[in-house]
């Protein structure tokens, strides 16, 4: 496999995603805010590939703080070793780094949040992210992170096959190139959930931060 991103590409707009058929409303109540593999290895090599990784930042950062002040649950998941995100980025032809396991600075986990270890590309797969879930009392899902093709796809494919509800951030997720992103947007649209952009999680998170803190968000 090779990237298919000779330049750098720009983040999808609101008017560029593909229509929503769920009928789905997206709940601060009932959400959570799932981080996929935000670890600086990850980072930089997608940077070098071109792909948006400031904009994938600062949009995921902004929904990270929204979160927390409104009280929703937010879930990092990272792979175990060479497996999953490692291995795809490795045939993408992207230097290994030396960073390790590091997340990237921006999106460290506050104390509070949850860590989970996957195995698999899925954050579900062989995790307790929906036992977690569960007791959490969460049925959505808002998903950000790397990689659009291969995590957030099946991570949504999962969690619409465990009777959640996924919402993909399109602005806050990227991948190997383009066509990668565009095609993960479609075909969760076309199968198992609601794309979505950074501004319309906002606007739904921030009504219900407290107002002693909205200030701070």
């Amino acid at each position: 496999m090779t990237s298919g991103s000779i330049f750098p590409y720009v983040m999808p707009t609101p008017e560029m995603l593909p229509d929503d058929t769920t009928g789905w409303t997206l709940d601060p109540a009932r959400a959570a805010l799932v981080v996929l593999n935000l670890q600086r290895r990850f980072v930089r090599a997608l940077e070098q590939q071109g792909a948006p990784i400031p904009q994938l930042l600062a949009n995921t950062v902004r929904l990270v703080s929204v979160a927390h002040a409104a009280g929703v649950p937010v879930i990092h998941s990272v792979p175990a070793g060479e497996r999953g995100a490692a291995s795809y980025v490795q045939q993408s032809g992207a230097p290994a780094d030396g960073d390790g396991e590091a997340f990237a600075a921006q999106v460290e986990p506050r104390t509070g949040d949850t860590v989970l270890t996957t195995r698999k590309h899925s954050a579900f797969a062989r995790t307790r992210l929906d036992s977690r879930l569960r007791d959490l009392e969460r049925d959505q899902v808002v998903i950000t992170g790397l990689f659009a093709r291969v995590g957030v796809l099946m991570t949504a494919a999962d969690a619409w096959v465990q009777d959640l509800e996924p919402f993909v951030v399109a602005d806050a997720i990227a991948d190997l190139s383009a066509g990668s992103h565009e095609f993960a947007l479609e075909w969760v649209a076309d199968t198992c959930g609601t794309v979505t952009s950074t501004g319309r999680v906002l606007e739904v998170f921030e009504p219900a931060v407290p107002v002693a803190t909205a200030a701070a968000v």
